[in-house]
């Protein structure tokens, strides 16, 4: 316990590098409650003040539950980025004082997990360096805690390695003999931006990440299980996210990788809705998945810093025909998806939704048109193909792109400028 209270203490100096923030010292009231709260940390709280244990735990619970409701309170986009700061030092200091109060030691990590990946989606990023690496304070914090408890856990029956033969095999003859976009094979920096970057035109890219660890440990669950099953991730329930039968909720890895990507078929069918996590900052929350990829070249000729993406379910899964402003680097680790592309050209024969968080979103079913209800769809010409694994897809700004997972699949993607 005392070791890895002492390793998330080292993060950061207390009073210096927390107590100075604009958030702590603009608001009278975050400044005198975390002074107070600090204090005794920096000055080596041991295990035995049990009182000031006791006491500054409901301080801290007091106003991190404060914050917490301001968060919750009106629209998500106007809540000031201060907020969400302190809500992070919050987060982190009562991580510290729940290992102090608890009496269960692989319990506490495991509650601390999860309040440092509530932390990481409701919070703002505190940058630092740790070793000479750039992170953030609660990623830090987190990879400190789940380290702690890979020490701990007991050693149990290995689940199921996912069969790639097996998905491969699930695949139609239809689906597979499909493609209408271009296949270059290891192109030129130079043959990538003229043919494709600069004339904005769609194409398959195979051998450019062969090389990733990620191609040969993300199939197998235990791996996954190993680096991320305690950590806490937002998966989408439903259809698609255009549909009214769609929703969200927190998940721990473990339990969504169990239920949706590891279990036979017949164990699920018919029981529950396809559950996806979809679109997620996975790579950001955990970094030993992120040292498992590489960012491709063709992306730094024009954004050093993409924004990265994980996108893992089970087959049927369905992002609907929709636009993206940026370039996209679409990279299959496992599985295979149908995906059905559209020019920009056609955007209003493609019927997008009128309200504005739609409106990047077709009311066509790219796979099924319904002519009748819109006629304009007959002019629109659809490129088909079918992503494989180690294969990447470059999707380019404002293309419509419809995408269905043929069978469980994880894939990435980086959004560059």
């Amino acid at each position: 316990m005392e070791r890895c209270i002492k390793a998330i203490l080292s993060v950061v100096p207390l009073k210096t590098f927390l107590l100075n923030r604009d958030c702590v010292k603009e608001n009278k009231l975050y400044q005198t409650v975390l002074s107070t709260i600090v204090e005794p940390l920096a000055n080596e709280l041991t295990t035995d003040a049990v009182k000031t244990i006791s006491t500054n735990l409901i301080k801290v619970g007091v106003l991190y539950d404060t914050v917490y409701n301001r968060l919750h309170t009106g629209q998500w986009n106007a809540v000031a980025t201060s907020e969400r700061e302190m809500f992070t030092i919050l987060t982190y200091v009562r991580i510290v004082y729940t290992l102090y109060a608890s009496n269960s030691y692989e319990d506490a990590i495991k509650d601390n997990i999860y309040l440092a990946d509530l932390g990481l989606m409701l919070g703002c990023p505190i940058g630092l360096e740790c070793k000479n690496v750039p992170t953030d304070l609660l990623t830090e914090t987190a990879s400190i805690l789940t380290g702690e408890l890979a020490n701990l856990d007991k050693q149990e029956p290995p689940v199921k390695r996912i069969k790639l033969d097996d998905i491969t095999g699930e695949i139609s003859l239809t689906e597979n003999k499909s493609n209408d976009v271009p296949i270059m094979k290891c192109p030129s920096l130079e043959y990538f931006g003229t043919r494709c970057y600069d004339t904005k035109q769609p194409a398959v890219l195979n051998g450019i990440i062969d090389g990733w660890p990620a191609m040969e440990r993300w199939h197998d669950p235990n791996y996954l299980l190993k680096v991320a099953g305690e950590r806490t991730v937002p998966i989408e329930i439903g259809s698609q996210y255009s549909s009214d039968d769609w929703s969200q909720k927190l998940m721990k890895f473990r339990d969504f990788l169990e239920q949706s990507i590891c279990c036979e078929p017949s164990d699920s069918a018919g029981k529950q809705p396809p559950a996806y996590l979809a679109q997620h900052d996975l790579f950001d929350q955990i970094p030993a998945l992120r040292a498992d990829i590489a960012i491709p070249d063709y992306i730094g000729r024009t954004d050093a810093q993409p924004r990265i993406k994980a996108w893992l379910g089970p087959k049927g899964t369905v992002s609907p025909l929709h636009t993206d402003p940026c370039h996209n680097l679409l990279c299959q680790v496992f599985g295979a998806k149908l995906i059905i592309l559209a020019r920009p050209e056609d955007t209003e024969r493609l019927y997008p939704h009128d309200h504005f968080i739609l409106n990047n979103t077709s009311q066509v079913d790219a796979r099924r048109p319904d002519y009748n209800r819109f006629p304009l769809v007959r002019d629109v010409r659809f490129y088909r193909l079918t992503l494989r694994r180690g294969e990447v897809l470059y999707i380019p700004p404002k293309w419509w792109h419809y995408v269905e997972s043929l069978s469980p699949s994880f894939s990435v993607s980086f959004w560059f400028e």
